[in-house]
């Protein structure tokens, strides 16, 4: 008879089931996860230059890493904003990362010309 049970792969939702080089499926993945919310965020993509970013994120108890402060030499200050959701790093999903992993994350892809960091936003 039927036990309920769907095998592996069930309904469960396992991190980085996506392919991560097929940055359509993550795109869409993310803006219809998005969408559902109906909280409206805007996604954006920032790209950092190699070496320090002087950025300092923390995950709140509800999730997603966010941006936590931004020094005065972030390459980047100009575009990352403090409150800043990070979501993904080179299409990376980082949203269930705790801020340490997601530091190491950034740190090992240092020595990469660019780094590319989605993040979401709310819209005022």
């Amino acid at each position: 008879g039927s036990t309920g049970y769907r095998g592996p792969m069930g309904n469960m939702h396992y991190p980085g089931a996506f392919d991560a080089n097929d940055e359509q499926s993550f795109e869409q993945h993310l803006y219809s996860k998005n969408a559902q919310n109906n909280r409206r965020e805007e996604i954006i993509e920032i790209y950092a230059p190699a070496g320090k970013l002087g950025v300092v994120i923390d995950t709140p108890d509800n999730g997603a890493p966010v941006v936590h402060n931004i020094k005065d030499t972030c390459p980047i200050a100009d575009k990352l904003r403090v409150g800043d959701k990070l979501i993904a790093v080179d299409n990376e999903d980082v949203r269930s990362m705790t801020a340490v992993k997601v530091s190491k994350l950034i740190s090992q892809k240092s020595g990469n010309l660019s780094r590319k960091f989605t993040v979401t936003r709310p819209i005022p």
